[in-house]
C-alpha cells in the first residue's frame, strides 16, 4: 500500500508529466515584415529563436493585407473562407472576423491554456485588451513597447500552460518615411531595388493606377538613392522589433517547453518594380513572410524549403500541443513537412479600391489572376525578380492553361 509521501510524490510527478504534456506557446508577430529583407540587420534576439527552430524558407501570406491575413493566422482558414476580405477599418470595406469561427485563443482557452492578446489587432472594432469572444482573456494595446510590456507582466504571472500572441506594429511606420528619408542613413550592404518604375510598362494597369492615384504617389519621384534609404529606415524599424521580442522571451524564461512562433502578417514591396507598401500585387517581396517554429522535442528544427502559408501555423500549433481543432480548416500541420507542390493566394481590396486577384504559386511558376481580366506569369527559376511577364507569350500558353485550370479549381469565379 502506497504511503502519504510515495502518494505526494506520485501525484507530482503526473502533475509535472501533465504540465510537459501542455507547453506554454508564444506567437510574436510583427506587421509588414518581408522575408526578402533588402541587407543585412542585426537581429540577436530572433537569433535566439533561429537556433533549434525549424526555419521556413517557402512562406506565404494567405493575401498581402492586414486584417485578412491576420484572419487566417487566427483560424486556419483563407480569407474568402474566414468572411474578413480586406481590412477592417473606418476606411475599407472589410467586415470583422465572425466570433463563432473557432480560433487560436477560443481553441487552447477551451483546453486549458490561459490566453492573452497583446498589440494591434486589426480584425474587429475591439482593441486587445477587449477580446473576451475571440477565446483571449487578457490583453493590452498600445505602442509596441507598451504591448511588449504587458505581455511580459503578463507571462510572468501565468503559473499554469499559456498562449501569449504579441503582435507588434513595425517595420509598418515605413508608411512614414517622407518625414523621415533626409535623415535616414544608408546602411552599409543594403541594395537598390532589381527593378524600377520603367518596368510597369508592360504591366497590369492596375499597378500604374497604384503610383498615379493611390499609395505609390508617395514614392514616385524616388531614385536609388531613396530607394537605398527607405530600404535602410525599415530594416532599422525591424531592430526595433528585435528589442521587444528580446523583452518577450526574457519573460518567458526557460523556452525548453515553451513553442515559440515567429512570423508576420505580410511583406513590403521595398520599391521593386518602384513600388512601396503594399498593393493590388502579388510579387515575392510582400507575399514572402518569415516563419520559424521553435518547439523543442516536439518538432525537427532546420531548413524547410515546403510550400506553406500562414494558415498552416494555427493546425501545426494544435498538433504541436495535442489540441483536438473544432472544425475542418484550409490548413495543414506542419510538424512533418507537407507535399504540396502549389499554394493560392488573394487580394480583394486597397481600402475601398476593389481589385480583386487570385494567385496559384509553385516552385517554379507563378500566375496572377486580375478579374480585370488582366495576368502575370513569371518564371521564378529564371526571372526571381519577376521583370519578365510572360502571361502573352505564345510558347508559354500551355503553362498558362494548366496553373488557370488550377485556380478555378480551388476558388471558381
Amino acid at each position: 500500500m502506497m504511503n502519504r509521501r510515495a502518494f505526494l510524490s506520485a501525484s507530482l510527478a503526473v502533475r509535472a508529466a501533465q504540465q510537459r504534456s501542455r507547453p506554454n506557446i508564444l506567437v510574436f508577430m510583427t506587421d509588414q515584415e518581408s522575408a526578402l529583407l533588402p541587407g543585412p540587420a542585426a537581429l540577436p534576439n530572433r537569433a535566439r529563436i533561429a537556433k533549434g527552430a525549424a526555419d521556413f524558407t517557402r512562406a506565404f501570406c494567405n493575401t498581402p493585407q492586414c486584417s485578412p491575413a491576420r484572419s487566417s493566422l487566427m483560424t486556419g482558414l483563407e480569407p474568402h473562407h474566414t468572411g474578413v476580405r480586406t481590412n477592417v477599418d473606418g476606411g475599407s470595406l472589410g467586415a470583422s472576423l465572425d466570433a463563432s469561427i473557432p480560433t487560436v485563443g477560443s481553441v487552447f482557452r477551451a483546453a486549458g491554456w490561459a490566453t492573452g492578446y497583446f498589440g494591434k489587432w486589426h480584425l474587429s472594432r475591439e482593441t486587445a485588451g477587449g477580446l473576451e469572444r475571440f477565446g483571449f482573456s487578457s490583453g493590452a494595446g498600445g505602442t509596441d513597447a507598451e504591448a511588449a510590456a504587458a505581455a511580459s507582466a503578463w507571462i510572468r504571472q501565468r503559473k499554469g500552460p499559456w498562449l501569449a500572441w504579441v503582435s507588434v506594429l513595425n517595420p509598418h511606420d515605413i508608411y512614414h518615411i517622407r518625414e523621415v528619408l533626409e535623415r535616414t542613413a544608408i546602411r552599409p550592404g543594403v541594395k537598390p531595388p532589381a527593378t524600377g518604375l520603367a518596368n510597369l510598362s508592360a504591366k497590369p494597369s492596375e499597378q500604374r493606377e497604384f503610383v498615379e492615384k493611390d499609395q505609390g504617389k508617395i514614392t514616385a519621384d524616388f531614385d536609388a538613392n531613396h530607394w537605398l534609404r527607405y530600404r535602410s529606415y525599415y530594416l532599422n524599424l525591424l531592430e526595433q522589433t528585435d528589442v521587444q521580442l528580446g523583452q518577450v522571451l526574457d519573460a518567458a524564461g526557460d523556452l525548453a517547453d515553451t513553442i515559440v512562433v515567429y512570423t508576420a502578417d505580410h511583406g513590403d514591396q521595398l520599391g521593386g518594380h518602384g513600388l512601396p507598401f503594399k498593393g493590388p500585387f502579388m510579387y515575392e517581396p510582400l507575399i514572402r513572410i518569415p516563419l520559424l517554429i521553435r518547439a523543442p522535442g516536439r518538432m525537427q528544427p532546420g531548413r524547410r524549403d515546403d510550400l506553406v502559408t500562414q494558415a498552416d501555423i494555427a493546425p501545426t500549433l494544435a498538433a504541436l500541443a495535442g489540441v483536438e481543432w473544432p472544425r475542418k480548416i484550409d490548413g495543414e500541420s506542419l510538424v512533418k513537412e507537407i507535399s504540396r507542390d502549389a499554394i493560392f493566394l488573394e487580394y480583394y481590396a486597397k481600402q475601398k479600391w476593389v481589385n480583386p486577384i487570385r494567385t496559384v504559386r509553385t516552385k517554379r511558376w507563378k500566375l496572377n489572376l486580375y478579374e480585370s481580366g488582366n495576368r502575370e506569369l513569371y518564371d521564378l527559376v529564371a526571372d526571381p525578380y519577376e521583370g519578365k511577364d510572360l502571361s502573352k507569350t505564345p510558347e508559354h500558353k500551355h503553362t498558362m492553361a494548366a496553373l488557370e485550370l488550377r485556380i478555378n479549381r480551388w476558388w471558381p469565379r
